[in-house]
């Protein structure tokens, strides 16, 4: 089951999701460290930093009333406001992908880490759960928001351990076994 929270800005005022429960002022809403310590998060879902401009990525800054400014990329900021669209049906990789995704993004000062089925899953030749996950993450950034939106393509092992997560069409991809990275 997925769980999402609405931001909370230096005034207390939630920003982004209707309808999910506040973070206590200081609060966060994802858990440093808890990854798997071989996994790099894809720069498509890092903060807005020079790499976002350097792989080409165009981002604008709005104004959402009652929030504040919040910068993200076009696709990102249209979703503002709404939860993440419902995939055509639920898959098993949709949490775990969350919580790896929310463990390195903690890292850099995430406050809110969303995911939701993107589309049907399948299952590998090693028995594996694929499937495609869209990720959400916010961050509080220099007294505005920043919002990143990806879809990963997520691994996940029948035992809802995380095997891989990549950005989806990304030709990199490090496959995840007992810890250890191959690249």
């Amino acid at each position: 089951m997925l769980k999402a929270c609405a931001l909370v800005s230096s005034l207390s005022t939630p920003l982004l999701v209707a309808g999910c429960t506040s973070l206590a002022p200081g609060e966060t809403a994802v858990t440093p460290g808890t990854s798997v310590a071989s996994w790099q998060m894809p720069w498509q879902l890092d903060p807005i930093w020079p790499q976002s401009v350097a792989h080409g990525e165009t981002t604008t800054r709005t104004y959402v009333p009652g929030t504040g400014y919040v910068r993200g990329t076009p696709t990102a900021l249209a979703s503002v406001g709404r939860p993440l669209p419902k995939g055509p049906e639920p898959n098993h990789t949709v949490e775990t992908c969350r919580q790896t995704v929310a463990g390195e993004a903690a890292k850099l000062g995430a406050r809110q880490v969303e995911a939701a089925s993107a589309g049907r899953e399948s299952i590998d030749a090693k028995g594996n759960y694929v499937a495609p996950v869209l990720i959400r993450v916010n961050y509080l950034r220099g007294g505005h928001y920043e919002v990143r939106e990806a879809v990963m393509t997520c691994i996940v092992d029948r035992n809802e351990k995380i095997v891989d997560a990549y950005a989806a069409g990304s030709r990199h991809r490090v496959e995840i076994d007992a810890g250890k990275a191959d690249g």
